[in-house]
């Protein structure tokens, strides 16, 4: 695993592509999972939740307006300013979440990292201390690209039809090189890695979500080509609820 520190100085050069790039609730892995993280997640007014690798702070935003009392915080300075002037109302902070959560004694209704765990070297102490901040009732909501599909070569057999994603490899973990917003770290773990850890701190898992994959193109269904049906029945992402097993009660506002 390499230093967390190289990470983040990659996020703030890539800042800015990346707000470019991801406009926020058009985005297509939003669109995927909204469905799924809003109902695991359940209705926020009124209570306190946490937006982990918030980036420049769309996400936080929308739970702000859904009446939530929102705390962001994300390893990249230059997202953070984004954040911060596009949402002043939001309390940012910039935090190496390598190192898990700033303030390990506060406590919420709701956490939400979507996108972000797999772009973190070391998560043990991060969901260990979710787990902890949690609530009684208290919802832990996380996507990933899907580790088993995603960055694995898409292989098209023309005119014989065949088609498929070719896996060389699944179960060790491994440090990946992704291109996407000018380069950064991807930290691949297996699927049974997550589970294993959101057990041992006793967080009970209360649901899983695989998206189809959508075209690039945001075109109606009914238009989709042979090619864009099949490529979206292979999900590239994930989506994780769990809540913690000794306070299954629901949450309580303040």
């Amino acid at each position: 695993m390499t230093n967390s520190s190289e990470d983040l100085r990659l996020w703030d050069v890539a800042a800015d592509n990346y707000v470019s790039t991801v406009p926020g609730s058009t985005d297509s892995f939003y669109r995927r999972i909204h469905g799924f993280l809003w109902s695991k997640l359940g209705p926020v007014a009124d209570r306190d939740v946490l937006d982990l690798g918030c980036g420049h702070g769309w996400l936080a935003e929308q739970m702000r307006q859904a009446g939530a009392r929102v705390t962001g915080i994300d390893g990249s300075e230059a997202l953070l300013t984004t954040a911060r002037s596009r949402y002043p109302e939001i309390d940012f902070r910039q935090h190496d979440l390598a190192l898990g959560l700033p303030d390990p004694d506060r406590r919420y209704d709701g956490v939400v990292a979507h996108m972000v765990l797999m772009d973190i070297p070391v998560l043990d102490r991060l969901i260990a201390d979710v787990a902890v901040a949690l609530r009684a009732g208290g919802a832990f909501v996380f996507s990933v690209l899907h580790p088993a599909f995603f960055s694995h070569d898409i292989v098209d057999g023309g005119s014989s039809g065949e088609r498929y994603r070719k896996i060389t490899g699944y179960l060790e973990q491994e440090t990946r090189w992704i291109e996407s917003f000018g380069g950064h770290r991807h930290y691949h773990r297996p699927l049974s890695w997550y589970v294993e850890k959101l057990v041992a701190h006793g967080l009970v898992i209360t649901g899983v979500h695989e998206p189809p994959s959508l075209p690039h193109n945001d075109i109606p269904v009914a238009e989709w080509t042979d090619y864009q049906k099949w490529f979206s029945t292979i999900p590239t992402m994930l989506a994780i609820s769990c809540t913690p097993a000794n306070r299954a009660t629901s949450p309580q506002p303040g």
